[in-house]
């Protein structure tokens, strides 16, 4: 089923979350309390049941109408994960028809809680999106109709904003950067956003788990998993379009260097290799400009998620070649041609490729075209998914 009608079918089964689990957890967690009686006065060698508690019952999704979304993010920071909560922030207050508005809500981990940061602003980066608001208050988060939206890596902080009743989610934008820090699949009041595959597979597969523990197959509720991509901004690229190519292999000195160092050593004598950075961060600016004056990018690190860097080189006109790690692994997340992803590590095999690539770089570089389609496809996609979470959390909702 292609992404378009994914997306359909899940405008269609979005539906109202029924108030009755909250009674029907309630009458098994009456039903269970009686048969624990039973079982303790008479037939102790039965096991009991499993339980259904009632911080499991506090835990139901929510059903209250969200007219507030709240975004968290670090201050000051222009990485990939800010600028696409920026976006997603962006998408929402576009959305001009739409009884909700969006705010980013700028916190810092203080000893493993958030704290609100005062008065801070986005990047300067970020003013190409328009219509991006800032929450000026802690107080104005205080209601059931506040939706907060958490990025992976922060799910530890997702209970300690010292804010009232809200409800919450997580925007899993990779999978390896949460470090296993998620552990609470039985929640049924988070909602699970996920941009790629990757992390669509990692979520559902855990509240799988944490359903059948329960002996509760209620507890899996498809409306909590729901798809939130982000795209890259074509910021730079057009002002490097006519460079020489003065590089001929790039690489991520910060991912997979054991891999890279074993490929370096098999061709350093026949090919020129350049890192992206490393000691000295590059800016973004850095970053677009050294990819439009390469050949190959070669990328055999984790992907945690759909990572920005192949995709920027694409856009770039680089030929692009990655392992099958993490995302990689589906072509929903890298759809590069098969022959550029290495499954098993063979450094004659992608020596070989490299040299293909290298010499034959203007013939090659066009079998990537239908990638870069697709990666210019991604803002429309963020607008369809951003529909889909506004009709879930809003359209139909109780008031």
């Amino acid at each position: 089923m292609d992404f378009n009608a994914m997306l359909t079918n899940l405008k269609r089964d979005a539906a109202t979350a029924s108030t009755s689990e909250r009674n029907i957890a309630k009458k098994r967690l009456k039903t269970n309390e009686e048969e624990t009686s039973v079982s303790s006065s008479g037939a102790s060698s039965s096991t009991p049941p499993p339980t259904i508690t009632e911080k499991q019952i506090i835990h139901s999704f929510p059903t209250k109408r969200v007219s507030r979304i709240y975004l968290v993010c670090p201050p000051n920071v222009q990485t990939g994960g800010p600028e696409a909560t920026h976006q997603l922030c962006d998408k929402i207050n576009s959305k001009a028809a739409n009884d909700v508005s969006s705010f980013m809500l700028y916190v810092k981990d203080r000893g493993g809680r958030a704290q609100f940061v005062k008065q801070a602003k986005p990047v300067a980066a970020y003013s190409i999106y328009p219509n991006i608001k800032v929450c000026a208050s802690l107080e104005e988060v205080d209601t059931e109709s506040s939706l907060i939206i958490w990025p992976e890596c922060w799910t530890n902080l997702i209970d300690t904003l010292q804010t009232g009743d809200h409800q919450k989610a997580i925007w899993w934008l990779s999978v390896n950067n949460n470090n296993g820090k998620f552990q609470d699949w039985s929640r049924r009041d988070i909602l699970h956003l996920y941009q790629s595959k990757y992390a669509k597979c990692h979520i559902i597969k855990n509240l799988k788990k944490a359903a059948s523990k329960l002996n509760d197959e209620e507890a899996f509720i498809a409306k909590q998993v729901l798809p939130m991509t982000e795209y890259i901004p074509q910021r730079h690229a057009s002002q490097f379009k006519d460079l020489p190519l003065e590089h001929e292999i790039l690489y991520n000195p910060l991912k997979g260097i054991h891999y890279t160092d074993e490929i370096r050593r098999r061709g350093e004598s026949k090919f020129h290799f350049t890192p992206i950075g490393g000691k000295n961060r590059l800016s973004p600016l850095e970053v677009t400009k050294l990819l439009s004056q390469a050949k190959v990018y070669i990328d055999f690190g984790p992907h945690p998620g759909m990572d920005r860097l192949p995709r920027e080189a694409a856009i770039a006109n680089c030929i692009v070649i990655t392992n099958k790690e993490g995302a990689a692994f589906h072509d929903e997340d890298v759809p590069i041609p098969a022959k550029y992803k290495i499954g098993t590590f063979d450094v004659e095999r992608i020596h070989k490729l490299l040299k293909d690539s290298v010499e034959n770089y203007k013939e090659k570089t066009k079998e990537f075209d239908s990638y870069r389609d697709w990666i210019a496809s991604q803002e429309t996609k963020m607008d369809t998914c951003v529909d889909v979470l506004i009709t879930s959390v809003v359209t139909n909702r109780s008031s």
